[in-house]
């Protein structure tokens, strides 16, 4: 299947109902947590749509232009904070439109940082993929009360575009 550019936009308030079924419908990915669900997660998603920093990409063939892709981040902290494709919609360009509009938005003069799953957690095997396929390079592995599983954290070397 050819790839394609996908319109990414900024989320606004009244794009949460269509982020949070996006949630809903990733939740495999993510340990079984239904993270729409997550008071937490669901006041974090709050604030960086408040703050600018969260982008999606819908689909506007169908009704109601669901969410296929979204992904937030944190200019302050150089970091992709989340990032989620629909299963329906993956591997046809989506995740990349979304990082190819987030490395825009973040500081290439400093690293720039992603948590994700180990490399022994079949969570983690398309994202980690994904992350290097876009410049970025393994780092430290850690555990925090924070996680429910083992994280490691990427990085993309300064000017690696």
């Amino acid at each position: 299947m050819e790839k394609r550019k996908w319109v990414v936009k900024k989320a606004l308030p009244e794009d949460t109902g269509r982020w949070f079924d996006l949630l809903t419908a990733v939740k495999d990915d993510f340990c079984g947590l239904d993270l729409s669900k997550d008071e937490k997660h669901r006041s974090g998603v709050m604030e960086n749509i408040n703050r600018g920093n969260a982008i999606y990409v819908e689909d506007a063939s169908k009704t109601n232009c669901p969410i296929i892709g979204a992904m937030s981040f944190s200019p302050d902290k150089n970091q992709i904070t989340w990032l989620a494709v629909h299963p329906v919609y993956r591997r046809q360009g989506v995740a990349s439109s979304l990082m190819e509009t987030a490395l825009g938005e973040l500081n290439n003069k400093e690293n720039i940082k992603v948590k994700t799953f180990r490399d022994d957690d079949i969570h983690g095997k398309a994202a980690r993929g994904f992350y290097k396929k876009h410049g970025f390079m393994e780092g430290e592995t850690f555990t925090s009360a924070r996680y429910p599983h083992p994280v490691q954290v990427f990085n993309k070397p300064i000017n690696r575009r």
